[in-house]
């Protein structure tokens, strides 16, 4: 009898790893992630030596990267591993332009959320609104505005670009309009805004956004409304946070003077892997990263928002096979 079951339990064993594919093997990965010293390659590191200490035969080279460019590196083959902003993936899998020419289709994904950013439509108390769509009936009535937008090739400026178009309005309608807008980096928006060369500022940071802080400090500020019909409107189309979760909101208090809730559209990091990274690796890295929560949550701080229980949804690119066997086998997909 004990012969028996023995032999059942390496039986099932083997089934096991026949599934899988094979037996995983020593492999050397790349993930690309931020700039160097910034948030996500200091997040990635962390990350890459947790799993290495759970699984040596699992080594992973971070090398620096952005939010634009990861889902093509990862889909081409050129990174096995990276970060990922939602909805940007979701544009770099289909290919849409103006950000993307043509579709990735090799991206996939081992889960979400890994941090949250939220889109912060700055204004002066002078102006007088308190809403988005409020600054777009401004341009649309031929009214000056200067603004500071992100920067062109960042991954913060399409999503300010899709929430404006939805209330009818481009950049190059406020030029039109006689306004101004300018490309900054955060640094450059703090100045512009502190020294009145503009009254409105659209940031993808997030909260507390120290650069909006700053904002607030120098000058009595407000921050504008996005509509609830436009929060679900992103997420229907690329992806974003889904108002459901409660967190596409900036809650009173979030900033010196800011005494209400402010809905925004929301944003969510995701890790990305290759279509081809061997399904007994992916489901190594997703088996240690959901079983070793605490660590994983104490390593980095942007950690703290994935949950295993909704990881597998909280995507927007397909998952990667290793990826959905590990959810549904520990029932957290049906």
């Amino acid at each position: 009898m004990r012969r028996l079951v023995v032999l059942s339990v390496l039986f099932s064993l083997l089934l096991g790893t026949m599934a899988l594919g094979a037996e995983l093997k020593p492999v050397t990965l790349t993930w690309v992630a931020g700039g160097v010293g910034g948030g996500w390659y200091a997040q990635a590191g962390a990350i890459a030596a947790l799993i290495n200490q759970k699984e040596p035969k699992i080594s992973i080279k971070v090398v620096p990267g952005g939010g634009v460019t990861n889902p093509v590196q990862v889909s081409s083959g050129d990174a096995d591993l990276g970060w990922g902003i939602t909805f940007v993936d979701k544009m770099a899998l289909m290919g849409v332009p103006p950000l993307y020419s043509k579709p990735n289709p090799k991206v996939r994904a081992i889960g979400g959320y890994f941090g949250y950013y939220q889109i912060h439509f700055v204004a002066a108390a002078e102006t007088g609104i308190k809403t988005v769509k409020e600054l777009a009936e401004l341009v649309k009535a031929g009214k000056s505005v200067r603004i500071a937008v992100p920067m062109k090739g960042t991954s913060d400026l399409p999503i300010v670009e899709k929430i404006l178009g939805y209330y009818g309005i481009t950049l190059e309608d406020i030029k039109k309009a006689g306004g101004e807008y300018f490309h900054a980096v955060y640094a450059d928006m703090i100045s512009l805004y502190k020294d009145r060369h503009i009254d409105f500022v659209i940031t993808h940071l997030s909260i507390p956004a120290a650069a909006v802080s700053e904002m607030f400090i120098s000058r009595k500020s407000i921050l504008l409304s996005v509509s609830e019909d436009c929060i679900d409107a992103m997420s229907r189309e690329l992806g974003t946070v889904p108002r459901e979760t409660g967190l596409c909101v900036i809650p009173s208090g979030t900033y010196q003077g800011q005494d209400y809730d402010t809905p925004t559209v929301t944003t969510a990091g995701e890790l990305l892997v290759n279509a081809d990274v061997p399904e007994i690796v992916v489901y190594t890295i997703t088996k240690i990263l959901c079983e070793n929560l605490q660590e994983l949550w104490t390593v980095h701080p942007a950690n703290k928002t994935f949950d295993p229980k909704s990881g597998a949804r909280n995507v927007a690119v397909p998952l990667h096979p290793g990826a959905e066997r590990y959810y549904r086998e520990a029932g957290y997909l049906k």
